[in-house]
């Protein structure tokens, strides 16, 4: 399977309807992120793996964000080089997202993707976490931090009613983490996430 063709055959398979306009944008982006990439290092892929590790990984939470309510304000904490805030902002053109990067370099790219992409639904703001004063519905990271070292700042920033949407790994890690946290089972909703073309444990952590 070509490169091209990994990206919209694993949304079919996440059941995310894509129109040709939505895989326009997300293919513009990832050689727009390809080009940027070798100059720059945003992550440490390329080809297939980023297209499965980074595109693919951030879009299979699509099933669970799409249905969080409220989700109109959505705030990507190090969105870095814009995972998992632009491949859902393409495939939720109803909620605005805020890619948050702290990093000069980063949000240069990201503004520049935005614009590339016609993203009405996506902003860039280049701060810290703690030098923002609004709250949003969903706050959601990939590569941020574990649970419990951010958690007070993360929950001061999500609205009345919002949630925590966090990307993590394995299981037994988790598990880990959110006891580290101090959280109970009543505040946590764990979802197992299934990324096309990946055999590795991916989940979403929900914390309301």
């Amino acid at each position: 399977m070509r490169v091209e063709e990994i990206l919209p055959a694993g949304m079919q398979r996440l059941g995310i309807p894509a129109s040709p306009g939505q895989l326009e944008q997300l293919e513009r982006f990832r050689l727009e992120l390809e080009r940027w990439n070798r100059v720059h290092g945003f992550v440490k892929a390329e080809g297939r793996e980023l297209v499965i590790r980074h595109f693919l990984d951030s879009l299979a939470a699509w099933p669970v964000v799409r249905l969080l309510e409220p989700r109109h304000g959505i705030l990507d904490v190090g969105s870095g080089a814009g995972f998992p805030g632009i491949p859902l902002a393409v495939v939720l053109p109803d909620s605005q997202f805020t890619l948050l990067e702290r990093s000069s370099r980063r949000a240069a790219f990201l503004r520049n993707a935005c614009i590339l992409l016609g993203l009405g639904n996506a902003t860039v703001a280049e701060a810290q976490l703690r030098e923002l004063d609004r709250r949003y519905d969903v706050v959601t990271f990939r590569a941020f931090s574990p649970l419990d070292r951010e958690l007070p700042l993360l929950r001061s920033r999500v609205a009345p009613g919002g949630w925590i949407a966090a990307y993590k790994g394995k299981s037994d890690r988790l598990e880990g983490e959110i006891r580290d946290a101090g959280l109970g089972t009543s505040e946590v909703e764990v979802h197992r996430l299934v990324v096309p073309f990946l055999e590795e444990e991916r989940h979403l952590v929900l914390i309301r």
